[in-house]
């Protein structure tokens, strides 16, 4: 009966995903396939498709580190991914959460710069100005 379990489960093992087998399909983007069955906003046309990034939210410690693949969050965001559309040629475009639009703030030092949260989008064009400063400062550091 122990041979049995054994081999049943050494003959399963490969069709258990791993979590390496679940970074393997990130893309050049940081992107990774949605869940099965995620409804999406719109097809994304040709070249395009829907990614899962993962959240880097304003606090945490990879903010500001481009070595880190994700999406930047500012405001109010409880969810660790937010879904993206991906260009093969262009990367990231428009991302959205909840079946809304995030609105696009820039992008800063770490990469692509979002929110979602409706009182950080009133300030928006403030926000943008502070985005470009940061990029602008953090690319003429030799």
């Amino acid at each position: 009966m122990t041979a049995a379990l054994l081999a049943a489960t050494v003959i399963s093992a490969p069709a258990i995903p791993t979590a390496a087998a679940a970074e393997d399909e990130t893309d050049w983007t940081g992107g990774r396939p949605l869940p099965e069955g995620t409804e999406v906003p719109y097809e994304p046309g040709y070249g395009s498709s829907w990614k899962s990034y993962d959240a880097i939210k304003l606090g945490n410690p990879d903010y500001r580190n481009s070595d880190v693949r994700g999406i930047r969050v500012v405001g109010s965001y409880k969810p660790d991914t937010i879904m993206c559309v991906m260009n093969f040629k262009g990367g990231v475009s428009e991302c959205y959460a909840d079946g809304k639009q995030a609105v696009e703030l820039g992008w800063g030092a770490g990469g692509k710069i979002v929110t979602t949260d409706p009182v950080v989008a009133m300030f928006a064009p403030v926000v943008r100005s502070f985005v470009s400063l940061e990029r602008q400062l953090s690319s003429s550091r030799g």
